[in-house]
């Protein structure tokens, strides 16, 4: 009888054993990184035809092409933020007098709850820019549909990291280039501006966006 008992109570601790054992796998291969893919982004329509390098479509920016400016473009609806650093006049020629002035502008994404403001202080070069609700997630195919191949390329090669860019990116009116915003990248150049990057903890980022064209050449 004590046999018996004895048996049963090992068979318990045993399965028991094998129970907590199962549940630890469990739980450490739920925390366990996923295996990284990393997607390449492919363009369905021809350079001509491009939003930001070609003629296609009437994307707002393409006022300002040839500016010595950016913009915060939203990648998922391709709405545009102009930062308006150095100012010009109707006929497109750049005025040189001081504005006197700072402007706010924002830009809001309504479907995905997010938004970015911008001041932007002309007389001293440079704009302030916080975006909230960030969405660190890309329409595939809004993107494709939109961009050349040379211009998604560009945004492929940089996406070399687990951590997806957001949905925003800065844009340069005067060399025709996107650059997306990713935490792996928290400084670089747009034309002659320099865009340092403040990736908060709660997913909002801050842009100081300043000019700062080569001296000296």
């Amino acid at each position: 009888m004590k046999k018996c008992i004895l048996s049963a109570i090992a068979g318990a601790l045993t399965m028991l054993i094998a129970i907590i054992i199962a549940a630890n796998i469990s739980a450490a291969q739920k925390q366990a990184p996923q295996e990284y893919e990393h997607l390449d982004y492919v363009s369905t329509i021809t350079e001509a035809e491009c939003y930001v390098c070609g003629n296609g479509g009437d994307f707002i920016v393409s006022a300002h092409w040839g500016e010595d400016n950016v913009g915060i473009v939203n990648l998922n609806t391709f709405e545009m933020m102009w930062l308006e650093i150095n100012r010009y006049d109707e006929h497109g020629e750049l005025i040189e007098e001081k504005a006197g002035y700072m402007s706010s502008i924002g830009l809001s994404d309504k479907d995905a709850e997010s938004y970015a403001h911008a001041y932007v202080f002309p007389d001293r070069a440079y704009a302030s820019v916080q975006i909230t609700g960030v969405q660190y997630s890309i329409d595939r195919e809004m993107i494709q549909n939109r961009l050349c191949q040379t211009c998604l390329d560009s945004i492929n090669d940089l996406w070399f990291t687990d951590q997806p860019p957001a949905e925003y990116a800065v844009i340069s009116f005067e060399e025709r280039t996107i650059q997306p915003l990713l935490n792996a990248h928290p400084w670089f150049s747009a034309g002659n501006f320099g865009v340092d990057c403040e990736f908060r903890d709660n997913g909002e980022i801050n842009l100081l966006i300043h000019y700062c064209p080569n001296r000296y050449a």
